[in-house]
C-alpha cells in the first residue's frame, strides 16, 4: 500500500505508533486507539496487525460482531497468522457462532502448534468452550 503521507515513516516510528495505539486501547481510550489503528493500516505492509488491533478495540467495546469483521479482515490479509485466527475464534465464540469459532481456533492451533503466536490463546479459548463457559 502507498504511504498517504508526504514523508517517509521509519520502522521504529511505525512500531511507536502501534505501541501507542495498544497503550491507548489498554488504558480505555478506545476511540483514540481506533483512530490510531485505522491510520496505521495504510502505513504498514503487515496490515493484519493494526486490523487485529481494531478488532480488539471492538471486542473491548463488546461489539463482538464488528470485532469478527475486523478479525476476518486480518485473516484475509494474513491467512497464515495464528494470532488473527485465535482472535477471530474468540470473537466468534462471544458472538455465539460456536461452530465457526471452533474452526478458527483449530486453524490457529494448526498454524501455531508450539503456542508462541496465537496457538496457546486458541487452546485456552477452546477449553472455555469445552467447559461451556462461553
Amino acid at each position: 500500500m502507498v504511504n498517504p503521507l508526504p514523508i517517509a515513516i521509519t520502522t521504529d516510528e511505525k512500531r511507536f505508533l502501534m505501541e501507542s495505539a495498544v497503550l491507548m486501547r489498554d488504558s480505555g481510550r478506545l476511540d483514540q486507539a481506533a483512530v490510531m489503528f485505522e491510520a496505521i493500516v495504510s502505513l504498514v505492509d503487515d496490515r493484519h496487525l493494526p486490523l487485529i488491533g481494531l478488532g480488539s478495540v471492538e471486542f473491548e467495546r463488546g461489539a463482538f460482531e464488528r470485532a469478527v469483521e475486523r478479525f476476518e479482515d486480518a485473516v484475509a490479509f494474513a491467512p497464515d497468522c495464528a494470532l488473527a485466527h485465535a482472535h477471530l475464534g474468540e470473537a466468534l465464540a462471544f458472538s455465539r457462532h460456536l461452530e465457526e469459532a471452533q474452526l478458527a481456533l483449530r486453524k490457529a492451533t494448526e498454524l501455531d502448534p508450539a503456542g508462541t503466536a496465537g496457538g496457546n490463546m486458541a487452546r485456552q479459548i477452546q477449553k472455555f468452550l469445552d467447559y461451556g463457559l462461553l
